[in-house]
């Protein structure tokens, strides 16, 4: 397992990305992920290019990070309001506090954008196509704009995985920018287990067995997984 569509072929049917009240099985993830990474590529997206994502705990961050690194495009968490790349994928309140200059895409989620040159991400990923064709890059690809490389991501996620079982439901109550959070979530995904993406707008009121925290982060899991 090199590369984030190694990741997902390879899901294990237990697999599961839940937002309550929203509960995505393998096949959704896998299919959600792939048409993410379809529409990417319509905007322009590319190897080498650099996707700017909200650091959200939301679905749609989630699969805008698989869908870019379908690509081999790295992604930016929480990107600066200058961004230089070649999108963003965002709430739509924000998409006017991105300057992308020549050629910038810019993906806003929850709402339909006022600009009909702005991308509606709900809108316009699901009439893609759910399929998508084998890599031709290799796990060296960058996926974060550090350079951390797809294979660096997933050698530590299988590191995750094996703590964790089909039975478990990994909280993410830290941000996606700080990379264990993402190892752990991915980490997670491999094992079959349940990644919770509580939500900031319902008082976190699902919990799970395990906490994806940073070291001084509270959380109401009784276990914090050590990434």
């Amino acid at each position: 397992m090199e590369t984030v569509y190694d990741l997902l072929e390879d899901l294990p049917a237990s697999a599961t990305l839940r937002a309550p009240p929203a509960s995505l099985p393998a096949r959704e993830i896998r299919s959600t992920a792939y048409k993410t990474g379809n529409y990417l590529r319509s905007r322009g997206v590319h190897r080498g290019s650099d996707v700017g994502v909200a650091d959200e705990p939301d679905p749609k961050a989630v699969f805008a990070f698989l869908g870019a690194a379908l690509l081999a495009a790295s992604v930016t968490f929480d990107p600066p309001r200058d961004f230089d790349g070649r999108a963003v994928v965002v709430p739509t309140p924000s998409l006017d506090a991105y300057d992308l200059g020549p050629g910038g895409q810019r993906v806003g989620y929850g709402a339909r954008p006022n600009d009909p040159a702005d991308g509606h991400f709900e809108g316009d990923v699901w009439s893609e196509n759910p399929a998508f064709p084998p890599v031709s890059f290799d796990g060296d690809a960058a996926a974060l704009d550090d350079g951390t490389t797809q294979a660096a991501l997933l050698d530590r996620a299988r590191d995750v995985a094996t703590d964790l079982d089909t039975a478990d439901v990994v909280a993410v109550r830290a941000p996606f920018a700080r990379v264990a959070t993402l190892v752990g979530a991915l980490g997670a995904l491999h094992a079959g287990a349940t990644v919770l993406l509580p939500g900031e707008e319902d008082g976190n009121a699902e919990t799970g067995d395990v906490a994806l925290a940073s070291i001084d982060g509270d959380a109401p899991e009784t276990r914090v997984l050590d990434v």
